[in-house]
């Protein structure tokens, strides 16, 4: 795997961070306190393993903004996170 783009995802087990090889792209909302709170812990782990990546936060979003099936769907928000998707997978693929 090259790139990966979680989208609003669980943080993984910190020790495993150094496995990461693809160049990885956060997706997050800026309501999501629960998938926000390991954040901060991710980036500092990415950061200290080398991993290529960014974390990008989508502002009046909240979890799960990209089902446009929801609630919560945040078309704006959703549009903005696809571009950046597929520009991150253009870059790294």
């Amino acid at each position: 795997m090259k790139a990966g783009a979680p989208f609003y995802g669980i943080v993984p087990e910190l020790d495993a961070v150094p496995n990461i090889k693809a160049a990885m792209l956060g997706v997050y909302a800026q309501f999501d306190s629960r998938v926000n709170a390991g954040k901060l812990a991710l980036e500092e782990a990415l950061i200290e393993a080398g991993v290529t990546h960014r974390m990008n936060i989508y502002e009046g979003a909240d979890h799960a903004f990209h089902n446009d099936t929801g609630p919560r769907f945040n078309e704006e928000g959703a549009g903005l996170a696809w571009a950046d998707t597929l520009a991150w997978f253009a870059e790294h693929l």
